[in-house]
């Protein structure tokens, strides 16, 4: 009976956390009263909304820590995938930073957010993601497949022919996420 209650008990807390995604670039801010922008939470993350107040959401968002960049928080201990990255002189107060010896340290940090167009999943825009990508970045040449270059590859290359293609400045990243979140060496969390 006891391990009957315990299950239940934990997944209904695993139930009750309010994840979101965003599909688009979201402006973060050290309190709800901010107006000066301090860092940009990516396209594809998930995060959780602790609370909401007004226009502004307070989120924890949850990743990795390279110690030589610690103003860049990335989806895994291995690759430059970001979720977060934030002013240099900006002092980060991580509410969890589990330190490792051999890898990026764990971390989760909780701060306030641009209350926007949230969803429950990130399977759309992904979907959407890769339209853009098989729609815009095959005119040119033949198109790429996702898996044909590595996770830290990809920003730089897309860079260097997004210009040439339709896709919209507030859609560049879900296309870089999507496409390192799809690449040959994409190492989940």
């Amino acid at each position: 009976m006891r391990l009957f209650l315990l299950t239940f008990f934990l997944i209904t807390c695993m139930w009750s956390k309010n994840i979101a995604y965003s599909d688009e670039v979201v402006s973060l801010y050290l309190s709800q009263d901010d107006t000066k922008v301090i860092g940009r939470l990516l396209p594809t993350n998930s995060f959780e909304i602790l609370k909401e107040q007004g226009n502004k959401v307070y989120i924890k968002i949850e990743g990795f820590v390279n110690p030589k960049s610690p103003s860049i928080i990335y989806y895994n201990d291995a690759q430059r995938i970001i979720v977060a990255a934030f002013s240099r002189n900006t002092k980060l107060n991580f509410n969890e930073k589990n330190i490792s010896k051999d890898k990026w340290d764990r971390v989760s940090l909780e701060i306030w957010a641009d209350k926007k167009e949230f969803f429950k999943s990130d399977k759309e825009m992904l979907i959407r993601a890769k339209d853009l990508f098989v729609n815009n970045c095959g005119i040119c040449h033949t198109l790429h497949k996702e898996k044909e270059f590595n996770a830290n590859a990809w920003p730089s290359i897309f860079r260097s022919m997004v210009d040439r293609t339709a896709i919209e400045k507030k859609d560049r990243w879900l296309v870089i996420e999507y496409l390192q979140k799809n690449s040959k060496d994409f190492k989940a969390n």
